[in-house]
């Protein structure tokens, strides 16, 4: 058996697609089929009620950015930390942009994490938080894992 490492989950609204684990995956395919067998069995309305669970497994995935060791996880967006090359964080616009060698760039956003408290004064002071703690982590990841990231302010 492997060693994986461990993937610490920030819920995240990244613009790409949600990524489905293998496991939501084949429950919403076995309940999709059985709804299916009951709804043609039973031909009646309440068996049809059963194809909303595997609508509601399917739609109900979270959006999430996955911080490991090594690398982040964003929807469809993969960045390996030895090869990014230049980090500008801008604290003001509450923006994390990393630039790797190939070209590519991940923007980390305060505005995209998600709401956790209905008061409006408070809404600002929480996005603040997790994003400090969060470009905090992944700015330290990068420089142990390249010793040519360059960070700059803005």
């Amino acid at each position: 058996m492997t060693w994986q490492p461990a993937f610490t989950r920030f819920s995240y609204q990244h613009a790409d697609g949600v990524s489905r684990s293998p496991l939501r995956i084949l429950f919403t395919g076995a309940s999709l089929l059985l709804a299916v067998v009951a709804t043609a069995v039973l031909a009646s309305a309440a068996a049809a009620v059963l194809l909303a669970v595997p609508l509601i497994a399917w739609l109900a995935t979270p959006r999430q950015l996955l911080l490991g060791p090594r690398y982040l996880l964003c929807g469809n967006t993969i960045v390996y930390f030895g090869n990014v090359k230049r980090m500008t964080l801008s604290p003001t616009l509450g923006k994390l942009r990393l630039e790797c060698t190939s070209g590519t760039a991940f923007v980390l956003e305060r505005r995209r994490f998600p709401r956790s408290t209905r008061m409006a004064e408070n809404l600002l002071k929480c996005k603040t938080t997790r994003f400090d703690t969060l470009s905090a982590r992944i700015i330290e990841q990068v420089r142990a894992a390249s010793a040519n990231a360059v960070l700059m302010t803005a």
